[in-house]
């Protein structure tokens, strides 16, 4: 604890800064810190920043700090360490180093808890735990925390009570002087210190790192041996931390610095942050953002980067008035001096004041060319060259605005008299007077289009400079609205105003952007023209981007703090080099064009649940008495990149609610009725990300006793048991008329089935008979013979398998093949055939002989008018839940075959006939779903001819 006490007095209260520096947000006392002095920093599992103070600790998720002191329960208000374990207990480091951790938002000490208390009686503090939660008592005796308990690991034989880290097949033991290495041979203690510094020690990727004052080592250990870094630091070490590219931040009295191990000895440290700042602990958090715990509160270095120009860089002050990009890459910054900087090698210089240095605000700046540009002022219109850094007034009155096209600059100024805007020609240097408007008051905005019409945007609306009539017209879209810039894009006037939006000209048809359709306020400061041309809107409550497609329609982005913009005191914007550069009253702001927000959808929690006698830390479910259903719901969104931009958006199902969005982050319940709700709740950034998944919040209401069920079950038991029996009495016959029913449905079905196979066995027994007689007759008595025998096999299956309705796709396919085999015979091998089935689909079963009648039909009437090349193809596959069944040939096709047949058009196949009223059946029967297609292959492409049958089984009971 020594470092703590000796910190106390190391007061440093400058900030210095570095060139072009990345933002940074300064939390203190004033933003809800209880102490200006945060010790360290953690995140926990649920996103939440835990600050580690002088007075008490504090949760921070972005917007709100809640802080726990010993009034919570704390032993002690000073806290310097904090981490989480397995169990989500956030243990802290007090200074009297009593075991205490907070759980669901209670504090948990020796107090109240038996684990801290058995803590306490072995000698453990919370300094005494490791950092992978073994635990360690000051008596060197080795323990290891569990959920509810405290045990000895098998290994507590171990000879170092502090830590214990592998390197290179040696085991080494740190102790408070010495170094212990161990391996099969026994132990060594290898001296690397004199000092009294193991204890403040990490290992890493090989390397053990100690700090030592202001000395920091990094040792390495080759051939068991520790080769010694030594890297002094310009001040004392406060902290050692690791950042996401494995650099070592080193926290000191002055500032971080950054440690590079991969880099040679030698090394020229760079102060990475707080310089001059007293730094006791950095931390990166999961988003990527830095946190700096200093002496003068919490430093958060954003992800995004967003880089800002400051008096650090040369500014005369950090209120910068309007700012301009030169062609060239010139960058130039005005001042309510009318004082102008210019940035040269991202820093700046003054390049000279416009008068007498008092009260004259630089209006705007006019790019003409490379070197020459116009300056307008409260005290007149300046000429201005970079070469030579002179100037030259060329109009004394107060400037209001300016637009340039070609050669020719539109000119809007107070003078004596009415006739207050003027044209200025580049080429001559003469001054034209245009004619008196029909306002007194100069225009705040001005504007030529490209046919060389002159706009005017004054408080009182727009007008136009006709030259036919040499006079200015008013537009009577824009009524007498407050116009506060004017610009074009694509072509389009585009008009901002002081409470009505943004209006786009777009031929006789006017776009209007307001609250109503995207803007996040009516009131516009003025808009700009990007080089993408995208318009950029400076409103009262922040900076919006909108990209226009051709047929301008168009999408909207909000900037917000998660971009590094503020939400106002935008001042002016320019454009250059695809970088936006806002004039703040912080500085120069530079950001991509292209930037979008870093941020994501926000995680949702329910912080607390209050009641009239209770309160329920990080509710999930809570349960409410009938007349205790008022509750007040706290909620949060985790964002430590869009601040104040969020949004809630809230729904209570159950209830007779729509859905209501709030920017309140408290929700008071009414009196709620009985029942069951869900209280749902998402949240979202400026540009409307809301997240997907809400958190939810389940509320039950209990009802009064004489509304339970038991109490009008009790009323109603009677009546209930009678109307059950009567009730069962009236099923009972129901089902036993519907199982009669069935059984008589199942009876005729099986009838069915069996008259079909009658049908179909004759039908198939015919057609194979007519074969062999074809031999007989021809006296082919050996192929006869043949036949014969492979016919008897055929009946013999055919018997065997016809008394099953299903049959294995195996079987299946070796009756077809020999039945095929057999018709090869008969037509003399006009055709050949293929039979395929699908990998694992061989002992599937499918209805028996299903597809031989379609078989029968390919060979007969399709295959038997080929004179050769006939082909069969057979195959059985698997589709999700179906088998499918082809039987495909390229004979004379369905519609072809009917021209060689005999009989009647209208005759329709017995076999095909007796194979529908069986499907049917087998539908029926075991509730399949089977299906047959049949295609002629001429509808398809005239160029073929066959026939396609696809059979479609599905709901097998067998699959």
């Amino acid at each position: 604890m020594y470092h703590y006490r000796l910190i106390l007095f190391l007061l440093f209260h400058s900030l210095l800064m570095y060139s072009q520096k990345p933002q940074l947000r300064h939390y203190s006392l004033n933003d809800g810190l209880p102490s200006n002095t945060v010790y360290s920093v953690y995140q926990d599992s649920k996103g939440f920043m835990w600050f580690c103070t002088s007075w008490g600790i504090s949760r921070f998720d972005g917007h709100h700090f809640e802080t726990i002191t010993s009034n919570h329960g704390l032993p002690d208000n000073e806290t310097f360490q904090a981490w989480e374990d397995s169990w989500q207990r956030l243990w802290v480091g007090t200074y009297n180093g009593s075991p205490t951790y907070i759980y669901n938002g209670k504090v948990y000490s020796v107090q109240n808890d038996k684990l801290c208390r058995l803590m306490e009686k072995r000698g453990i503090g919370f300094y005494d735990i490791a950092p992978r939660w073994d635990l360690y008592s000051n008596r060197h005796k080795k323990y290891i925390i569990g959920k509810n308990d405290i045990s000895n690991p098998k290994d507590s034989t171990s000879q170092s009570p502090h830590m214990h880290f592998s390197d290179q097949g040696n085991d080494y033991y740190i102790s408070a002087k010495k170094i212990i290495r161990k391996n099969h041979a026994g132990s060594t203690i290898v001296h690397v210190f004199k000092e009294r510094v193991v204890r403040s020690c990490f290992y890493l990727n090989g390397h053990l790192y100690v700090r030592y004052i202001n000395l920091l080592y990094d040792i390495v250990f080759k051939e068991g041996r520790p080769v010694v870094k030594k890297i002094e630091m310009p001040s004392n070490i406060l902290d050692v931390t690791v950042d996401r590219n494995g650099k070592i931040w080193s926290c000191t009295t002055s500032g971080v610095l950054e440690y590079d191990p991969d880099k040679p000895s030698g090394q020229n440290l760079q102060y990475i942050a707080m310089k001059g700042i007293v730094s006791y602990n950095s931390f990166i958090d999961r988003q990527g953002n830095c946190w700096y715990a200093t002496n003068e509160g919490v430093y958060m270095q954003p992800a995004n980067k967003t880089l800002v120009y400051t008096t650090a860089d040369g500014l005369i002050d950090n209120n910068v008035l309007t700012v301009k990009y030169l062609p060239g890459g010139k960058l130039l910054a005005g001042y309510n001096n009318s004082a102008i900087m210019i940035r040269e090698k991202n820093s700046f210089k003054p390049l000279y004041t416009l008068g007498d240095g008092q009260w004259n605000r630089l209006r705007y700046i006019l790019s003409i060319d490379n070197d020459l540009f116009l300056a307008g002022t409260d005290r007149g219109l300046f000429k201005c060259s970079l070469t030579g850094n002179t100037y030259t007034k060329i109009l004394e009155f107060s400037e209001k605005s300016a637009a340039i096209r070609n050669n020719t600059i539109l000119i809007s100024q107070t003078g004596t008299q009415n006739r207050n805007h003027l044209i200025y020609d580049i080429n001559t240097g003469k001054f034209t007077q245009l004619p008196k408007l029909n306002t007194s008051v100069a225009a705040p905005a001005t504007a030529i289009d490209s046919k060389g019409i002159y706009w005017l945007g004054t408080l009182q609306g727009l007008f136009y400079y006709d030259p036919a009539l040499h006079q200015f017209i008013q537009d009577p879209a824009l009524g007498r609205n407050r116009i506060t810039s004017l610009n074009f894009l694509k072509g389009r006037l585009v008009i901002s105003t002081h409470s009505d939006g943004i209006f786009i000209r777009d031929g006789q048809k006017v776009i209007r952007l307001n609250k109503t359709n995207g803007l996040i306020s009516n009131i516009c400061e003025k808009a700009y023209i990007d080089e993408k041309e995208r318009l950029w809107i400076n409103t009262d409550k922040g900076l919006s981007r909108v990209t226009f497609d051709d047929r301008m329609r168009y999408s909207i982005y909000h900037f917000s703090a998660a971009d590094g913009v503020p939400s106002h005191m935008i001042n002016a914007i320019t454009f250059g080099d695809g970088k936006a550069f806002l004039a703040t009253s912080n500085g120069i702001i530079v950001i991509n064009q292209d930037q979008v927000s870093k941020s994501q959808p926000y995680k949702v929690y329910f912080l607390k649940a209050s009641f009239k006698d209770s309160i329920v830390y990080y509710p999930k479910k809570i349960s409410l008495k009938y007349n205790q259903n008022n509750a007040q719901i706290s909620y949060t969104a985790i964002s430590y990149l869009d601040e104040k931009d969020i949004k809630y958006k809230y729904l209570l199902s159950g209830a007779e609610n729509d859905t209501v969005i709030t920017e309140e982050s408290t929700l008071n319940l009414g009196a709620l009725k009985p029942g069951n709700y869900h209280l749902n709740i998402w949240a979202s950034g400026k540009n409307n990300i809301w997240n997907k998944t809400p958190a939810v919040l389940a509320i039950s209401v209990k009802p009064p006793f004489w509304e339970e069920l038991w109490f009008m079950g009790g009323i109603f038991l009677l009546l209930l048991v009678f109307i059950i029996i009567i009730y069962r009495h009236r099923v009972n016959i129901i089902r036993k008329k519907e199982a009669e029913k069935t059984e008589r449905k199942k009876m005729i079905a099986e009838l069915e089935m069996q008259a079909l196979r009658a049908q179909i066995n004759p039908h198939f027994i015919f057609n194979v008979l007519n074969a062999i007689q074809n031999y007989y007759g021809k006296e082919d008595e050996l192929n006869a013979n043949y036949y014969m025998a492979a016919f008897s096999d055929l009946i013999r299956k055919t018997l065997t398998h016809s008394k099953e309705h299903w049959n294995t796709i195996d079987k299946e396919m070796a009756m077809l093949k020999t039945y095929i085999e057999l018709e090869q015979m008969r037509f003399k091998n006009h055709f050949t055939y293929e039979i395929s089935v699908e990998t694992g689909l061989e002992q599937l079963k499918i209805p028996t002989m299903l597809l031989q009648t379609y078989t029968e039909n390919s060979i007969s009437h399709g295959l038997r008018h080929l004179k050769t090349g006939g082909i069969l193809r057979i195959s059985c596959t698997r589709s999700e839940d179906s088998i499918i069944c082809i039987v495909e040939d390229n004979g004379v096709g369905f519609e072809k075959a009917r021209e060689f047949d005999s009989r009647p058009d209208d005759y329709k196949s017995m076999g095909l006939k007796i194979t529908a009223g069986r499907i049917s059946a087998i539908n029926e029967l075991y509730g399949t779903s089977i299906s047959t297609e049949i295609t002629d292959k001429n509808t398809i492409s005239p160029s073929t001819q066959g026939t396609i049958v696809k059979i479609t089984i599905k709901n097998t009971p067998f699959l």
